[in-house]
């Protein structure tokens, strides 16, 4: 029972290795790089990391509180992205590796059905599953 990586017994297990046990020391390792990666950050001046200060919130007045932050508001985005066509073939590397040999990207099909006509890739009206 319980052999879900969300189950509360591994969790717990999982969090004693890593104070106490095997991990502890990689754990502590990796928390000391994440520390002084983010105190350079902060010391470099990255305005982002930084705490706010009291004069920051009344400096911006034009936005609405619960307004999205942009990631560069300095220049907003005029032009339209293009729009992906989601509609017909995709050309996939089995139709490329056709063109690159001279042949036409889907095959024609020969087949005839019963009535003398081509026949459908799919069997319509024919459930896939066995009941």
């Amino acid at each position: 029972m319980a052999k879900s990586t969300r189950s509360k017994v591994k969790r717990s297990f999982r969090a004693k290795k890593r104070d106490e046990g095997v991990y502890a020391a990689t754990e502590a390792a990796r928390l000391e790089r994440l520390h002084s990666k983010l105190t350079t950050k902060i010391d470099d001046g990255d305005e982002e990391l930084a705490e706010p200060v009291e004069g920051d919130a009344a400096q911006d007045d034009s936005t609405p509180p619960d307004a999205m932050e942009l990631d560069n508001p300095a220049k907003p985005s005029t032009t339209k992205p293009s729009r992906v066509s989601t509609h017909g073939p995709r050309n996939s590397r089995r139709e490329e590796w056709r063109k690159s040999k001279g042949m036409t990207p889907v095959p024609k099909s020969t087949r005839m059905n019963r009535q003398g006509l081509p026949a459908a890739r799919r069997k319509s009206g024919r459930p896939s599953r066995r009941r």
